[in-house]
């Protein structure tokens, strides 16, 4: 017969444990340490039976980090303490968090700040949601509520200024007006430079109490801490510690946590327990839809024809759209006469004057690479022989890239493409270029649909930044 033995404990000192129980996290603290002990199981029940023991921890997290990290040590305690091998299990009761409260010899925690409430805090009700955010835009939304808590940790990324900062302020926005939560936002530069200061003052409790006794930690620039060994270990135990409370976590990052480089395995493994959302460069329907918002906002008459000759010329970001505009404003006051308020195609093509994001000798590795990543398509197999309709339709963008944006001739093309003979390269660059010259440059690929002229846009524009990265790079 199985003896149940449950303890929800309700402010209970050691005192009250059984003496199994007792001598059981006793040698489970010998084993892990102190500290690891309270972190881990300072706030679990224990179930015991003849054959069997359970650990019952708050949260699903804490359960599946208690059941990968601690599991032998729970062996060699239970086998210590009950004279004999029985089968350990690790469980989680949501439940439990409220009901359980034991005393701590950790220092008394601040009350943590909560966000601040200023106008210019992003919110949701100004982000213009499009294909290329809605994933991460609806996680964001999700997260302030109570059942976001199974997609937390929330990792968004994407490139620079494409809306990561947006929607992680508008998450603590929200969480801070709806739910009265205790928030925090801030960026890793931040978070490391409050653990420098820490360190050097010897005020750790409060640098931690600002953290760690949280309903929502929202981090930015998650990559700054990239080789920082004693940071990623701080925010490590941050993490452990916020997400062990039930909290929710929210993090941001130019690049998908497990392609930052420089991020101990730990920290990366941590990085990755959620929901990833990755946030793409803004379409030209999202494009339009920002620069009608911001010239509505800015009181600028502007025709369509006009938004969408800005749309075509900003494919980079958001931030880059916001900076045309800023410009076209500045320009159309002092530059439009006063009997031609409305900014048509051709004073946008006037007062912009847009120019390409560089004039610097472009590669075909730099090309092919681009189209690699948007693909999903490995180099290899773009120069490769491969007959499969979506490999033919890349490696013909490539080939049409090729042939725009650098001086080779086709039969330099076709070497770079590894072709047998010039005329498969004309060919490709061919179809591309009459697939453009139709009204619908729409095509129904194998795995989505794909306007092809909205893709040529963006990876022209990709290419370049690539081409200035690189000359950047070998700069002394």
């Amino acid at each position: 017969m199985f003896l149940h033995s449950v303890w929800y404990l309700r402010s209970m000192s050691q005192e009250q444990f059984s003496p199994i129980e007792l001598q059981l996290r006793e040698h489970l603290s010998n084993s892990i340490g102190q500290r690891k002990y309270q972190m881990w199981f300072s706030n679990t029940a224990i179930e015991c039976g003849e054959e069997k023991l359970e650990v019952i921890a708050p949260t699903k997290l804490a359960a599946g980090r208690i059941n990968d990290r601690f599991t032998s040590e729970l062996h060699q305690a239970a086998k210590t303490s009950f004279g004999k091998d029985v089968a350990v299990l690790v469980s989680y009761d949501n439940t439990l968090q409220q009901q359980i409260s034991i005393p701590s010899t950790r220092v008394q925690m601040d009350t943590p700040t909560k966000v601040r409430r200023s106008k210019s805090l992003l919110t949701f009700d100004d982000f213009i949601v499009g294909t290329c955010n809605q994933l991460a835009f609806a996680a964001g939304k999700q997260i302030t509520q109570e059942e976001g808590r199974s997609i937390s940790p929330l990792f968004i990324h994407g490139a620079c200024g494409v809306g990561k900062t947006h929607i992680l302020q508008a998450i603590c926005s929200m969480a801070s007006r709806t739910t009265k939560s205790k928030v925090r936002y801030v960026t890793a530069e931040q978070f490391t430079n409050e653990f420098i200061a820490s360190s050097r003052s010897g005020e750790f409790s409060r640098f931690r109490a600002r953290y760690r006794n949280l309903d929502l930690l929202a981090i930015d620039d998650v990559h700054f801490v990239a080789n920082k060994v004693k940071t990623q270990e701080e925010l490590l135990h941050t993490l452990d510690t916020v997400g062990l409370r039930g909290a929710r976590l929210v993090l941001a990052s130019d690049e998908d946590p497990r392609h930052i480089r420089r991020l101990n395995r730990a920290l990366a493994n941590r990085l990755v327990a959620g929901m990833i959302a990755e946030i793409q460069r803004p379409d030209r329907e999202t494009r339009c839809n920002i620069i009608k918002q911001l010239t509505t906002k800015h009181r600028i008459s502007i025709t369509d024809g006009a938004v969408e000759q800005l749309a075509s010329q900003a494919v980079g970001s958001v931030r880059e759209i916001e900076g045309k505009i800023t410009r076209l404003r500045a320009a159309a006051s002092l530059l439009i006469s006063s009997d031609k308020e409305i900014i048509d195609v051709e004073s946008v093509n006037r007062l912009l004057r847009c120019t390409p994001p560089t004039s610097l000798p472009i590669r075909m590795h730099h090309i092919l690479e681009v189209t690699s990543k948007r693909a999903g398509i490995p180099v290899n197999e773009l120069k490769g022989s491969s007959r499969a309709s979506t490999i033919v339709f890349w490696r013909s963008i490539a080939s049409y890239l090729g042939r725009t944006l650098t001086s080779q001739s086709y039969p330099e093309l076709a070497i770079a493409m590894h072709r047998k003979n010039h005329s498969t390269v004309h060919a490709a660059v061919k179809r591309i270029t009459e697939l453009l010259e139709n009204t619908n440059t729409a095509l129904k690929m194998k795995n989505e649909n794909i306007d092809v002229k909205e893709t040529i846009d963006q990876l022209t524009w990709e290419v370049r930044s690539k081409a200035n990265e690189c000359a950047q790079e070998r700069r002394p």
